[in-house]
Formats: structure tokens, sequence, C-alpha cells
């Protein structure tokens, strides 16, 4: 009998790239990745060593470490996180980190991480989207990645909406989205805290507007206030045909 597989894998850094102010993308190479490489389910459980309770370089992992077990890892924290691009026949994967102000565990990590350093993921998990032909994706710089993964990989011939809030142009990431999906991006305004008014304001009108379909699937996710701000607005869409997920809290 096949044991069970638990979807931990220890990896190794093998790229570090600055793609925007605030976002930081790190390349992880690993042996056996089949396991994540599905938009089921788009984010990983990341495992890295607090560096805020050691050095700068420590990993807390050896190489030596099996690439199944996390068992007698010291200072090991678990965020989550998406897979924004994953080769499994090639043996890598990219995550990207939002770089907050006040640096988390993981943060650190993208911000410390060298060539090398070692660290742990297990999953999948986080859902995708279902099968529709009328799609709304929206939520801010922590859902970019997953918006980005999920738009490349829908239909051509499908339509929807995407909105995107970010701290300025120079955060909107470039990604391909169908070409009848429109994508809006929407720049919070001095004073906004989390989810801004006008990013708000303008999902809502979307969310309205694409539950007038037949056949339509709403994906939401970022910040606290935007997921309260928006559960009224969802009260009557069937629960199958939406998901509101709040990723962190200002």
């Amino acid at each position: 009998m096949n044991k069970r597989d638990d979807g931990f894998r220890m990896m190794r850094v093998v790229a570090v790239e600055r793609i925007a102010p605030r976002m930081q993308r790190l390349r992880l190479a690993g042996d056996d990745l089949a396991h994540f490489d599905t938009l089921k389910n788009l984010h990983v459980r990341l495992h890295v060593h607090d560096r805020a309770e050691g050095v700068a370089g420590e990993t807390g992992m050896s190489a030596g470490s099996s690439s199944r077990r996390k068992g007698g890892l010291s200072n090991i924290v678990t965020r989550y996180y998406t897979i924004r691009r994953i080769d499994a026949d090639a043996g890598w994967l990219d995550i990207d980190f939002v770089l907050h102000d006040h640096a988390g565990p993981a943060c650190r990590f993208a911000l410390q991480a060298r060539p090398g350093d070692l660290c742990g993921i297990s999953g999948p998990c986080g859902l995708g989207v279902k099968k529709a032909n009328n799609y709304l994706l929206a939520g801010d710089e922590t859902a970019l990645p997953a918006i980005a993964r999920i738009a490349e990989t829908l239909p051509g011939d499908i339509q929807g909406n995407i909105v995107i809030e970010t701290n300025g142009p120079e955060d909107d990431l470039p990604f391909t989205a169908p070409a009848r999906m429109s994508v809006d991006w929407v720049q919070r305004q001095p004073g906004d805290h989390g989810s801004g008014r006008r990013f708000i304001e303008l999902v809502t009108t979307k969310i309205d507007a694409v539950a007038v379909s037949h056949d339509y699937f709403i994906w939401l996710a970022g910040e606290f206030s935007g997921y309260e701000a928006f559960r009224p607005h969802l009260a009557t869409i069937p629960k199958p045909r939406c998901i509101n997920v709040p990723y962190w809290r200002s």
C-alpha cells in the first residue's frame, strides 16, 4: 500500500527578484512537485525559520533534512502563500511576497533570502475558481499573485472583470488576461487604511453587475475591511458561486 503523501517538501531558494517596490519573488526548487501543480488549490503553507529569533542567513533547516519531514526544526513558523507559477517537470515554483512596513517572519525570510537558503512547503490549499462564463476577480497586492495565476489559466473566450488595489502604478504588475476581461487598477488614496473607499465601491458595483448573469463566479480576497464590506453584497449570492477571503488585517 502506498503511503499517503502529506504534501511536505524541503525547498531551496534558487533565485531572488524584486519585481516591484513592494513585491519580492522567490523561486524555490525541490523534488516531486506534481502534487502542487493544480488549479483546484492555489496556495501552499510556507514553513520558514523566524529570523527575528536568529541571525540573518540562518534558515534553521539543514540540507540533510528529509524532503518529506519537518520534524526537529526549531523556530519554524507557517504562513500561507500563493504559487504564482510552477513547472513541476523542471522542479521549481515561484512565490511573490508583499513587503509590508512591519515585516513578519515570511516577509523577513523573503527580504533576506539568498540562493541556497532552505524552507519547507506543504499543501496545496486555498480554493481556486469554479468553471463559469463570467468572472469577477478582485483584491489587493496580497491577492495579485492568485488573481494573475487564475487569469492566465482561464479559457480565452470567457468574459468578466478584474479589479486590483495597489499603492500606485509602480506596483501594477502586468499579467495576461482573456481578451474579454477588463482589468481596473485602483490606487489607494491618502488616509486609506486597508481597503480604500474607491476600491470597495467599484468592486461592489461589479458584484451587483455580474450577479445578473446566469453563469458566473466571484473570487474576492485581500484586507479584512474589504471582506467585511463585500459580505452584504454577497448575501444573496449562492455559496457555490463565490469566494470571499480576508488575507490580512490592517
